[in-house]
């Protein structure tokens, strides 16, 4: 998996493809260890929309006038 890491040295922020499970790396840049950060998560789901609760189907409709 992708995760960022940044050096608590040179604030160097770097992507690394590591297991879940590593916490630290060798910084690129000055060698130090650099420890895992939190980052924002970029996934997009596809075949559903949350706003409206409707799939993607063509036979699927939103209903008009609220409940029935």
């Amino acid at each position: 998996m992708l995760f960022e890491f940044e050096c608590g040295k040179c604030d160097e922020i770097t992507e690394a493809v590591e297991k879940s499970y590593v916490r630290e790396i060798e910084c690129p840049k000055c060698g130090a260890m650099a420890r895992k950060i939190m980052s924002a998560v970029n996934f997009r789901v596809k075949g559903f929309n949350a706003a409206n609760n409707y799939s993607h189907k063509k036979d699927v409709k939103p209903k008009k006038g609220g409940s029935q």
